[in-house]
């Protein structure tokens, strides 16, 4: 008796955190059908999927959610309809021709989205989903004939993960979940590549001297690499580490010439950070930071909803003005020019009496990146990089093997990638010299790159690919 009382107590608390407007898989189905057979008759099944909200409710917590999508052919022809369904009503009505997916055996079917759902969660602790959608959700396939109902959610390490069953016996048919691979911080020097922090999402890192500086995330998952931010410090090019403070989830870090570390936050700015101090913060703001650049001198200038902040001793006092159009970067040089690349791609620089417009050599040639290293101007376009001194006005042109589509610059140092990443080359910013590839990414995602003496720092992130759970 108190087994009986113990499961039904289980069974209201889990029925209680739906809400009346959830529906499980088959209750769904149940109402598509009602529709579409006033359309036809003799419609049949042929695909069912639980759709994202933000309505609330139990996320899927219960096998039930408040949206859904169904489609029903018509045997024998090219006739099919797609229906959706929100809070057990009819919101969606589209018939159309197609050609004929695989029919579900519907009336074959013993087991629920309910159903599923607990046989996933005490299989394999499947967990609700985040970032990628909110909660569970659920489909309904043909698949060699069979009804194959599928959760998605997380497994215990929070890792996509999909896992499908026969829904007329409940036999579990496949269990994946997204693993990483690659992902950590190399350090490539003459002849040797090698790779620490394996498998964490190393966003940033920054060399000076003998110090080395890391952030980003270290259980990263295909959709968000937040989750356990760090950034920490090397005094002895990556030997030993020693975790720093962080108020929030680092977005950028530098050294200036005199050894101090700067990092950014997602509306912060922070100077003089210590192993044993978080550091002074220097900016605070009310909005995002989007972008921010940082001279040799350590002028600094940031992006943060509409207005650019800058300052040119070092964060005692800030300036602002208002960037006439979007911008997609702003630099600031080491006499505390301020040049932006628009949204439309057009440069600025900015005068006592304005904004003014730095049209391209060649006018056919459409800015992808722009960087200001000390006065110079770099940027990259089709037709290669150009490099353009601020106050002489002179163009110049650096020709490339490669399109280089995005710039890192790291003090003096400018790197280039092309496209998607597959190779970093080192551009010369003092004369017109040839660029030299220094790394081929092969399958790593690069998302930075530095230099110092011998060793190059690149920090690159992990793909993801589907595997095999073990099935109980």
């Amino acid at each position: 008796m108190l087994v009986i009382f113990l499961v039904i107590v289980n069974l209201i608390g889990r029925e209680a955190i739906a809400s009346d407007g959830e529906i499980t898989l088959k209750e769904a189905v149940n109402i598509g059908f009602q529709r579409a057979k006033e359309w036809n008759v003799n419609v049949k099944l042929t695909r069912v999927n639980s759709v994202d909200e933000t309505m609330g409710g139990s996320r899927g917590e219960t096998g039930k959610r408040f949206n859904w999508f169904m489609t029903f052919v018509v045997p024998g022809t090219d006739d099919y309809v797609l229906i959706g369904i929100s809070e057990k009503k009819i919101t969606l009505f589209s018939p159309s021709k197609q050609s004929q997916d695989p029919i579900i055996p519907y009336d074959e079917i013993k087991f629920d989205s309910s159903d599923v759902l607990q046989l996933a969660k005490d299989k394999y602790g499947l967990k609700q989903g985040k970032d990628w959608a909110t909660g569970y959700h659920f489909t309904l396939d043909s698949i060699e004939g069979k009804p194959i109902l599928t959760v998605v959610g997380n497994d215990r390490d929070n890792r996509f993960t999909r896992i499908s069953f026969n829904a007329k016996n409940g036999e579990i048919v496949s269990a994946v979940h997204k693993l990483p691979y690659g992902g950590g911080l190399i350090s490539k020097r003459i002849g040797t590549d090698t790779v620490t922090k394996r498998g964490m999402a190393i966003m940033g890192v920054v060399a000076r001297n003998n110090n080395l500086v890391v952030w980003g995330d270290k259980k990263p998952t295909q959709f968000s690499t937040t989750k356990q931010s760090f950034i920490e410090l090397s005094h002895n090019n990556g030997e030993t580490w020693t975790e720093l403070q962080a108020n929030n989830y680092v977005t950028h870090a530098w050294f200036n010439k005199n050894d101090q570390l700067y990092a950014a936050t997602e509306k912060e700015l922070w100077a003089s950070i210590t192993s044993k101090s978080k550091g002074t913060k220097i900016l605070s703001l009310d909005h995002m930071i989007e972008y921010i650049d940082y001279s040799i001198n350590n002028h600094i200038a940031v992006i943060s909803n509409g207005k650019i902040y800058y300052t040119i001793n070092q964060g005692k006092s800030w300036e602002q003005t208002t960037v006439p159009q979007p911008f997609f970067v702003v630099q600031i040089s080491n006499n505390g020019d301020l040049v932006g690349l628009t949204e439309e791609r057009k440069i600025l620089q900015k005068t006592t009496d304005g904004w003014n417009e730095i049209t391209m050599p060649k006018s056919n040639d459409e800015p992808w990146d722009m960087k200001v290293i000390k006065n110079r101007l770099f940027i990259t376009t089709q037709s290669g990089i150009w490099t353009r001194d601020l106050q002489k006005g002179i163009w110049r042109n650096i020709k490339v093997e490669e399109e280089v589509v995005k710039f890192i610059k790291k003090g003096e140092e400018l790197f280039g990638y092309t496209n998607r990443g597959e190779a970093i080359y080192s551009i010369n910013t003092k004369d017109e010299k040839k660029p030299e590839k220094v790394f081929d990414a092969v399958d790593s995602i690069v998302q930075d790159v530095d230099i110092t003496g011998d060793t190059l720092w690149i920090a690159t992130i992990p793909d993801y690919t589907w595997e095999e759970m073990t099935i109980p």
